[in-house]
């Protein structure tokens, strides 16, 4: 029988699934339990070791036993209700956070951070970008999935996964153009077909622009009707281009092994840039200059890798 878990989430996907996938290479049996983003828990994490903080009505009805054996979080925004969580169980629960957050690591049991962030310590764990779902039978699966879907569609296949808008980073009408420019050229020079998907986060404006390349023979632009074709076409994918944005699609990417494009959208910050630098140093990744090549690397795995790590450590606590 699989042991059991609580994923603590406020929905936001790109988190959730990273906690999702890091509990199924566990093999634990998970739930989740979804709160609501508490702004004092969000800039003061550490909050949630106050009995006085969390013994309410809201944590009292959320978090009541039977407590399961682990809890996996992600995010700054969650790490506090982790905490919480473990004082309310009487240090029952063993907590596993994904990402820094950004105070000392004595107030969780395991973290997982990039290594583009600053933490490191005793009960960290590094990962190379995000934790992802990603593995050679999910992307066979996929592919023959929506294979149907582009089977008018010429070969090589390139699957263009575009984000949007981030902190910082606002995408503006001259930056959506740019991107069309470039996709337009790749559709109409080179004799492939162009599978593209957007994310929840990709603005109206970029949008705008994508549906000009449905007018296309070679271009399909999935526009969210009927199931996500996103996996599929990583999985049907010669190659694929990214834009530069989103940390978890380009993780998503590079664990094809496939080659990988990026396309700058809107200015990266420090921690963004490193982890960049670091794929496109590592041959994972090249800048999109409007030419395509092939090339190989060792595809990125770091869920398994990560999850070998915490289930030894687990296992030498007589958790797992």
């Amino acid at each position: 029988m699989k042991d059991y878990c609580w994923i603590i989430s406020d929905g936001t996907m790109g988190m959730e699934l990273q906690c999702i996938a890091l509990a199924k290479s566990l093999n634990l049996n998970y739930q989740i339990k979804h709160i609501s983003p508490s702004p004092i828990l969000t800039a003061l994490p550490q909050v949630g070791a106050f009995p006085l903080f969390w013994k309410n009505k809201y944590f009292k009805k959320e978090f009541c036993p039977p407590f399961p054996k682990i809890s996996i979080t992600c995010g700054r925004r969650h790490a506090g209700f982790a905490i919480a969580l473990k004082c309310i169980s009487k240090g029952k629960v063993s907590t596993i956070h994904i990402q820094d957050p950004r105070i000392n690591s004595c107030f969780f049991d395991h973290l997982v951070v990039p290594e583009h962030d600053p933490s490191r310590g005793k009960n960290i764990v590094i990962s190379k970008g995000s934790l992802t779902n990603i593995n050679r039978i999910k992307l066979e699966a996929e592919a023959k999935r929506f294979l149907s879907l582009v089977s008018h569609l010429p070969q090589p296949r390139i699957a263009i996964n575009i984000g949007g808008s981030s902190k910082g980073a606002v995408i503006d009408k001259a930056s959506a153009e740019k991107i069309l420019d470039k996709l337009t050229i790749l559709a109409t020079r080179d004799d492939c077909g162009l599978m593209v998907t957007t994310s929840r986060r990709t603005d109206e404006t970029i949008k705008y622009q994508l549906r000009k390349l449905n007018e296309k023979q070679n271009v399909l632009v999935y526009e969210g009707i009927g199931p996500n074709p996103y996996i599929g076409f990583l999985g049907l994918a010669d190659t694929i281009i990214v834009t530069s944005d989103s940390i978890n699609m380009i993780s998503e990417a590079c664990s094809t092994g496939k080659p990988v494009y990026i396309i700058t959208l809107g200015k990266n910050n420090k921690r963004k840039q490193s982890f960049l630098d670091a794929m496109q140093q590592e041959g994972r990744t090249r800048p999109f200059d409007g030419n395509l090549h092939n090339w190989t690397y060792e595809p990125l795995n770091e869920t398994e890798r990560v999850a070998a790590i915490i289930r030894e450590k687990l296992a030498g606590n007589n958790i797992l």
